[in-house]
């Protein structure tokens, strides 16, 4: 402590290091990311549709051209089929293309992905001014400007200020007033599902949230996809999805939409009506219950979670063997306010993770 600078010699010589070695990690797991024959050979099982977009987008990255897309399809018509054929035409040829997605159940399905939030440095609790904390000078930074290709899955579930915060981010990183810093980015999804969630909002609040009222949606080439390749042996309920999801379904006096009666569990009684469900949905449940695609293939979806809670309980028993229970731990910030609100605690019902978790093993699974 106290010395002058001037006191130290100086250092003669270059320093040698790879280019590994200097590079951050991120930057060389995204150059480095090993495709898998799959997703390889996608790009030859596209449909006319997926084709069309696959060649417009490839053609702009290649080119070094700007452009910001936006692949519209209702489910099933294959937008992840055809986001994982992009990321692999890119990847293979040594070149960085992020994959993100609005959440993180959706990042799960795309390879090498992450959650928006997590990959742009997006804040959880938004308000109208924030911005994307990232350096300059950070490797992120750095990964963001190598990216030949930007993809953001299930956009229709982000808030309008987001994607023009990601808008801001990349034209402050390329230092270009070009919409999205010149970058390549794909935008996806379905509107006629989920939109963005405003607490306690209406639906015109749900609407006025969504990308479709940014001024970015004008700049946004669309490109559409509508075979269904998903459901192809029931085009009829893919019709039917269709028809209410671009709002051509008739309705009744009510202005309601009626469901056709071959959809329909009759209500009886709570109980018998329930398992009436679980009946349909899990035929020969217990001749069938250890075989995990048998229960993955299936799902029960409801309005709100503790009709989830209640539903998976009664499952639960249906299953042979004991159960063993987790049960959560409250506790609060402050050790001192534990025994004043510890009670206070046990009400709430946070939407996450379970308060009560209950198991039952069966060979290797667990249910």
């Amino acid at each position: 402590m106290g010395r002058n600078i001037n006191e130290f010699k100086d250092i003669f010589g270059n320093v040698n290091s790879s280019k590994t070695t200097n590079e951050a990690k991120e930057i060389y797991f995204e150059r480095n990311i090993i495709v898998s024959e799959e997703d390889i050979l996608l790009q030859s099982k596209l449909n006319v549709h997926q084709k069309r977009a696959y060649d417009i987008i490839l053609e702009t990255v290649y080119s070094n051209e700007s452009g910001a897309f936006f692949i519209d399809g209702p489910g099933g018509t294959g937008k992840t089929f055809l986001y994982r054929a992009l990321l692999a035409a890119i990847r293979t040829k040594g070149c960085i293309a992020l994959a993100t997605a609005s959440s993180g159940v959706a990042a799960s399905i795309l390879p090498e992905d992450a959650a928006t939030h997590s990959r742009f440095k997006i804040p959880i609790d938004i308000d109208e001014n924030f911005t994307c904390n990232i350096s300059k000078q950070s490797s992120l930074a750095t990964l963001i400007r190598d990216s030949k290709l930007i993809v953001w899955d299930e956009v229709s579930m982000a808030k309008k200020n987001t994607i023009e915060a990601l808008d801001t981010l990349l034209k402050d990183l390329m230092n270009t007033k070009t919409l999205f810093g010149g970058k390549v980015v794909i935008f996806g999804g379905d509107f006629r599902q989920t939109l963005p969630v405003v607490r306690n909002g209406k639906k015109e609040d749900f609407i006025s949230q969504s990308l479709l009222y940014s001024h970015i949606w004008n700049h946004l080439e669309k490109l559409c996809l509508s075979e269904n390749m998903r459901a192809k042996n029931d085009l009829a309920f893919c019709a039917y999805l269709m028809r209410i999801g671009n709002g051509e379904e008739k309705t009744n006096n009510c202005n309601k939409i009626e469901i056709p009666n071959n959809f329909v569990i009759p209500f009886t009684h709570e109980i018998e009506s329930l398992n009436l469900l679980f009946n349909v949905t899990y035929p020969d449940f217990h001749t069938f219950y250890s075989n995990p695609s048998f229960i993955t293939s299936r799902i029960i979806l409801t309005t709100k979670n503790d009709f989830v809670d209640e539903i998976n309980d009664m499952l639960i028993r249906r299953f042979p063997d004991d159960a063993t229970v987790y049960t959560a731990i409250d506790e609060t910030l402050e050790p001192n306010d534990q025994c004043q609100f510890e009670d206070f605690l046990h009400t709430l019902h946070p939407a996450n993770l379970p308060y009560k978790l209950t198991l039952k093993k069966l060979s290797s699974l667990y249910y």
